[in-house]
């Protein structure tokens, strides 16, 4: 998803319940689940770079996993969470962390936001001429489905959803007139109007830090540590830079526990976290 601040990249997946009560070193494979901010087929594809760059560090075959949707992405992940590795956004990176223990080893640089376009054919100033309207949006607990549901707030004012599985689709939604109004990442609408689409922003969300890689508190720490150094020395070696190139970044940055702190509140609000 995306460039500006990032893109979206993002979660979701799978694995063999005997595989997650046993320890790692027991262990066949790591298993990667991966935020679903694209399709599972393109998730897949911009992302094997990066999994067999992994694979490399760590000695172990490294399996992606993905999902459909983020309802799906949430009921997998919510209360056992059998993966060893995740790429995903900051709200659950945050509750990660904060419930389960996890560890955020690596992130894409930057901050993010989310902004609720129309076309330049048929702009709108104010969110409350939406109400009513067709918006396309990835449902909660997406970033992107939050967002919207904060900027409609009043139950009895509201604009008329059109669920959509990515943010392209969404995009692609408002673009052929099928919706009055779409939410997307930020990054990937400046990436369309610096290809020529004309689109009026209406409002954007805050931003918040990008997109994180995080490793599960049973990962050995010898293992963390050396995917660590891998992820943030990536762009000093060919392989590495490789991974950075399919991503459509320059470096991975550390990625501080303290940037993401508190963005679990977002989860709670919506009812996701309680």
């Amino acid at each position: 998803m995306n460039k500006t601040m990032n893109a979206f990249t993002g979660c979701v997946f799978c694995m063999t319940m005997c595989a997650g009560l046993l320890p790692l070193s027991a262990a066949a494979d790591l298993d990667l689940a991966i935020q679903p901010a694209r399709s599972e087929k393109e998730t897949r594809e911009v992302y094997k770079p990066l999994v067999d760059y992994m694979a490399r560090v760590t000695g172990q075959n490294v399996v992606i996993h993905t999902s459909r949707d983020f309802s799906e992405y949430w009921v997998k992940q919510k209360d056992s969470i059998p993966f060893e590795i995740i790429i995903d956004n900051a709200f659950f990176t945050d509750f990660r962390n904060e419930r389960k223990g996890w560890i955020s080893l690596a992130k894409v640089p930057g901050l993010v936001s989310y902004s609720l376009v129309t076309t330049a054919e048929n702009p709108v100033a104010e969110t409350s001429e939406l109400v009513g309207k067709r918006i396309a949006s990835l449902m909660p607990p997406a970033p992107s489905g939050i967002f919207l549901g904060q900027m409609f707030k009043n139950p009895l004012r509201q604009p008329a959803i059109i669920s959509t599985f990515t943010s392209e689709g969404s995009m692609k939604m408002l673009t052929e007139g099928k919706a009055d109004a779409a939410i997307i990442p930020t990054p990937l609408v400046n990436l369309a109007m610096s290809n020529g689409a004309e689109f009026v922003t209406v409002k954007t969300s805050v931003q918040i830090p990008h997109t994180a890689i995080s490793v599960s508190p049973n990962m050995d720490e010898a293992m963390r540590e050396k995917l660590a150094t891998a992820l943030l020395e990536a762009d000093q070696n060919p392989q590495g830079q490789a991974v950075l190139r399919s991503l459509g970044i320059a470096n991975f940055e550390p990625a501080d526990p303290s940037l993401y702190s508190g963005l679990m509140q977002y989860l709670i609000d919506f009812s996701f976290a309680n």
